[in-house]
């Protein structure tokens, strides 16, 4: 079982993974510290070069091949940046490095890059045709892409895409839909939200969070505020978890193991096998409640006596399982990103200039936040051929939209059981062991070997359970 670390009544996952940052915080490394940032007068000839370097970039991208390389149109962006008119750019350390075509042209004109840069030669006027008021553009990440042309290596390139295949990952587009609904609604409900006791969520939408931010930087000196404001904003622009860019193909076949303890006061030790080819399912639970002693502490002669144990056979949904098995194995590839530009009045009073100053280092994280009534489970996904994935999940539900929604596809599919007898029979533990796994989300050697040593003891269990016969 997981070591967790407790907080104020709430357990963190230690080592949880950090959410990754699209973004590269050296960029601007060449600015001197206390170095003042003006933009260019509209009336000068510096102005004018960068608006039509602006545009010639624009239409460079616009022109480019999706399936080929961005890395010379990459180029001239940055240097673009550096360049004297857009050096005000540097009020957010996000400098977007793109890695692939696609990503590239994303950021660009749906992420708000375009709008980004052509705001610091003039401000965008929006609102109202009577009310026309100045707004900060704050861009989109750029997102990363996974395909198959660059990452050959991965551990799960067996389901990734080439750029240029289109008919590749068909299957899975409706899923990617369902998990970005999902995803959405996760950070809509406050799910990954650090407990309430570390405070109420912000108040949303750009006119709010524009005049909350406002208040906030009216302390600061006035030469300062603008700084400050944007600062405020950049730390509450809205950022939600989103899959790589790219197209996934969904695993057909394989056995799926999975163990470990579901429940808190009332538990079941768990231990399931399933046939993703046909649904072929293998149960063992044992389930017990927790007896406690008059000081509180745990009975665990008591608990264990009470113990029950049932071993079952039957059939899931093979395409439910299939989908949970897919998002199980890619939810470790997912990012907190902000996906879409966002436009934010610039409150009366503040000229957007800013002074470079020394960026503090990312604080440490401990990671998600877990509670009591929450346990990690163990998975081994064993392929026809080829080595093994392992991963884990944390029940009932995670802080973690993309673990959040394969727990929900896995309980889906798991809801679907009809007991009876099963459609196959489950590989013998030689077989799981023979074949090393790849560790997809950082599980510690113990729980690997704790799932191993359950799969056996529920394979001798099994092997009494019938199988369908032909035809059935």
């Amino acid at each position: 079982m997981r070591f967790l670390a407790w907080n104020a009544g709430w357990i963190f996952a230690v080592g949880a993974a950090v959410p990754l940052h699209a973004q590269d915080r050296g960029f601007w490394w060449f600015l001197e510290p206390g170095r003042v940032l003006e933009r260019c007068a509209e009336s000068s000839a510096a102005h004018t070069q960068a608006g039509a370097s602006l545009d010639h970039l624009n239409r460079r991208i616009e022109q480019l091949d999706n399936a080929g390389s961005p890395s010379s149109a990459v180029d001239e962006l940055h240097a673009l940046l550096r360049s004297e008119c857009f050096l005000p750019a540097a009020e957010t350390t996000r400098a977007p490095r793109p890695d692939t075509t696609r990503s590239l042209k994303q950021w660009w004109i749906d992420g708000g890059g375009r709008d980004w840069l052509a705001s610091f030669l003039q401000l965008p006027r929006l609102g109202p045709a009577n009310a026309l008021t100045p707004h900060i553009v704050v861009p989109a990440d750029a997102r990363k892409t996974l395909s198959l042309n660059a990452h050959r290596d991965h551990p799960l390139q067996r389901f990734l895409c080439a750029s240029s295949d289109t008919a590749c990952g068909a299957i899975t587009k409706g899923w990617k839909l369902r998990a970005d609904a999902s995803f959405g609604a996760h950070r809509a409900l406050g799910r990954n939200d650090m407990p309430a006791t570390h405070g109420e969520r912000p108040a949303s939408g750009v006119n709010v969070t524009s005049r909350e931010c406002a208040a906030q930087a009216s302390s600061s000196d006035s030469a300062q505020r603008y700084q400050a404001w944007r600062s405020c904003i950049e730390t509450r622009r809205p950022r939600r978890v989103a899959l790589p860019l790219g197209e996934f193909k969904a695993p057909a076949d394989g056995w799926l193991v999975i163990s470990g303890r579901r429940g808190h006061y009332d538990f079941c030790d768990t231990t399931r096998a399933y046939d993703l080819a046909t649904g072929a399912a293998f149960i063992s639970d044992n389930c017990s409640g927790l007896a406690l002693k008059r000081d509180g502490q745990v009975d665990i002669s008591a608990t264990d006596g009470a113990r029950a144990e049932r071993v079952r056979a039957g059939t899931v949904s093979a395409d439910n399982l299939r989908e949970a098995v897919w998002m199980m194995m890619f939810r470790g590839e997912a990012q907190e990103v902000q996906v879409e530009a966002e436009y934010y009045p610039l409150p009366a009073g503040l000229i957007p200039v800013v002074r470079v100053r020394q960026e503090d280092d990312d604080p440490d994280s401990t990671g998600l936040p877990m509670n009591t009534g929450q346990t990690v489970l163990t998975w081994r996904w064993l392929p026809p051929a080829g080595p093994a994935l392992v991963g884990e999940l944390t029940w009932p539900g995670s802080y973690d939209a993309a673990e959040d929604h394969a727990v929900s596809l896995l309980d889906v599919a798991e809801q679907s059981l009809v007991e009876g007898c099963a459609a196959g029979r489950v590989p013998a533990p030689a077989m799981f062991g023979s074949r090393r796994g790849r560790n997809l989300n950082d599980v510690p050697a113990q729980a690997i070997e704790d799932l191993d040593g359950d799969f056996r003891k529920a394979f001798d269990k099994w092997k009494s359970l019938a199988a369908c016969r032909p035809g059935r």
